[in-house]
């Protein structure tokens, strides 16, 4: 038996000589890490969006998926802001989040919380930035556990114009100086502006360009970050309603049940689609964060594949 072990071992001596120097095996490239940012603009009407130069919303819509669409509210749920973005943060319709209207009265984010909440507790490790003018998402808990999330401040006499401007240097700040994994923000003027003169006039163009070149100040925040060739960031813009001719909202007219959805990232194909539902905005988020998809949210990814409910 010993001698045909140390034949076998010189052999395999032999073998492991030829071979030559061995080569280092480079490792693999680390994943691009996922983020998402998303863009709430009060109060555009879908069909006056186009009309302008909208250079930045265009540029995102031919990369991404463009959908338009129209509220389907229940009896009793009005076309305001106080369910619409309950619905868009909760990922669930008003028969669950119980916001019919901008009271608030009857609201479930204890058993229904925000996508960032959400986030937070399933992954704590993720760095969620929100930053909006109307202190009631937090007042009311409709934002609730935010790493970092701030609004003007109380009592400071702003102009109106200026308004969001504060919150986009805010927000940009926030991106260049934070890992910033998921970002929110909520941009008003274009809701203000259509109050006060309407949507059809040159005020609201004013505005609805002044709203674009925000968002395009955003995205390019995101472009200037020096970790971004190692990012893959998804883009997301949403509106919560629309506005009859003369200005106001929270009837069923089509002119104020008008919303859209623009979404722009890895896995979303160009696209242009007619049936937008404000639900498909959490499950969205998660899905481009490749996180499983909580089971009670009603709507559906845009594009992308669908990580397991």
């Amino acid at each position: 038996m010993r001698p045909r072990v140390r034949v076998s071992l010189a052999v395999a001596t032999v073998v492991v000589l030829g071979c030559g120097p061995v080569s280092q095996v480079e490792p693999p490239a680390p994943k691009p890490v996922p983020k998402v940012l998303v863009i709430g603009v009060d109060g555009v009407r879908t069909d006056r969006v186009l009309t302008t130069r909208a250079t930045y919303l265009r540029a995102l819509m031919s990369e991404g998926l463009y959908a338009t669409g129209e509220l389907d509210l229940a009896p009793g749920v009005k076309s305001l802001s106080g369910p619409a973005w309950s619905t868009i943060l909760t990922g669930v319709n008003p028969e669950k989040h119980g916001v019919r209207d901008n009271t608030f009265v009857g609201r479930q984010y204890t058993r229904y919380p925000d996508f960032l909440t959400r986030l937070e507790r399933m992954r704590p490790d993720l760095d969620t930035l929100a930053v909006t003018l109307w202190r009631t998402f937090f007042d009311t808990g409709l934002l609730h556990q935010v790493d970092w999330h701030a609004t003007l401040r109380p009592g400071v006499d702003y102009a109106e114009h200026l308004k969001d401007e504060m919150i986009i240097r805010r927000m940009t700040d926030l991106i260049a100086r934070h890992q910033a994994d998921v970002v929110f923000l909520h941009l008003v003027n274009p809701d203000k502006v259509a109050h006060k003169h309407g949507p059809l006039g040159p005020e609201y163009v004013t505005a609805l360009d002044t709203m674009d070149l925000g968002i395009g100040r955003l995205v390019d925040a995101v472009r200037r970050r020096p970790t971004y060739p190692d990012e893959k960031w998804s883009v997301i813009v949403v509106t919560d309603h629309g506005h009859r001719d003369e200005g106001g909202h929270g009837g069923l007219s089509p002119e104020e049940l008008q919303i859209f959805l623009l979404a722009a990232g890895p896995g979303i194909r160009h696209e242009r689609r007619h049936e937008a539902k404000l639900v498909d905005v959490a499950p969205t988020v998660f899905a481009q964060l490749g996180m499983r998809i909580p089971a009670d949210f009603e709507g559906v990814p845009l594009g992308g594949e669908l990580p397991g409910k």
